[in-house]
C-alpha cells in the first residue's frame, strides 16, 4: 500500500513515515505543496495531507487528487483550531481528517478502513481485484499468471511513465532474478493478447521498454 505523507513538520514527518512504514505501508514524504506536486507521477493508495504548508494550503491539491483513476484516500492534519479548514477540505473531497498530535496507531487504523474501498481498481474496461488478484474485462475473467499479475499492478501504479526493461526486471522479478530482457517482452506481449484494453494502450518506447498509456 503506497502512502504519500504530506507534512512540513519534521519530527511528526519523519514519525509517519517510521511508524507506517513498519506497519507495512510503502512512504513517500513531502515536506511542501511544490514537493508533493512533484511526486503525482506516482500512483498512491492514501493522501495523508497537511492543511498548512510553508508554500501553500494543503486542501488545494485535493481536486488534483480526486481527478485521478483511482483517486486515492486523502486524509486532512490539522490543528485543532482550524475547523473550517477541515470542513472546506471534506466538502472537496477529503475522505477523513485527524486533528495534530496524532496518535499513530489510530492512523493506520483510518488509513486500512479507507483504503479497503480501493481495492478495486478500473482502468478502462479492466478491472483489478487487488485483494483476490483476479482481473476482469468487460465482465470476464482474465487468466494472468502471478507475474503477468504482478507486472499489470505495476505498470497501473505507473500509468504514463516509460519504464525500461532493467527496471521492471528490478522491480517485479528482484535483482535476484536470473534471465535477460526477453523476460519482461515475452510478459508483456502475452499481456497484450490476453487483453484488448492492453493492447491499445500498453505501447512500445523505442530503445527503452514500455509505457502504459493514461485513458483518454
Amino acid at each position: 500500500m503506497n502512502v504519500l505523507v504530506v507534512e512540513d513538520e519534521l519530527k511528526l514527518a519523519d514519525g509517519m513515515s517510521r511508524f507506517l512504514t513498519y506497519s507495512g505501508f510503502e512512504v513517500t514524504v513531502a515536506m511542501t505543496l511544490s514537493e508533493a506536486k512533484q511526486q503525482l507521477h506516482q500512483r498512491f493508495d492514501a493522501v495523508l495531507l497537511d492543511v498548512r504548508l510553508p508554500d501553500g494550503e494543503g486542501w488545494t491539491l485535493i481536486p488534483t487528487l480526486k481527478a485521478q483513476q483511482p483517486a486515492p484516500a486523502i486524509i486532512l492534519t490539522t490543528a485543532r483550531g482550524e475547523a473550517d479548514d477541515r470542513v472546506f477540505g471534506l466538502e472537496l473531497g477529503a475522505d477523513d481528517y485527524l486533528v495534530k498530535p496524532i496518535v499513530l496507531k489510530e492512523l493506520e487504523i483510518r488509513l486500512k478502513r479507507l483504503v479497503k474501498q480501493t481495492d478495486m481498481i478500473q482502468f478502462g474496461t479492466l478491472t483489478i481485484d487487488v485483494k483476490s488478484r483476479m482481473v476482469q474485462e468487460n465482465g470476464h475473467p482474465l487468466r494472468l499468471t502471478n507475474k503477468e499479475y504482478e507486472l499489470l499492478l505495476y505498470l497501473w501504479k505507473h500509468v504514463g511513465e516509460a519504464l525500461d526493461r532493467n527496471r521492471l526486471l528490478d522491480e517485479v522479478w528482484d535483482y535476484a532474478f536470473v534471465g535477460d530482457t526477453r523476460t519482461v517482452d515475452t510478459h508483456i506481449k502475452q499481456l497484450r493478447d490476453k487483453s484488448p484494453t492492453l493492447k491499445e494502450q500498453l505501447k512500445t518506447v523505442h530503445r527503452v521498454g514500455y509505457r502504459l498509456e493514461e485513458l483518454s
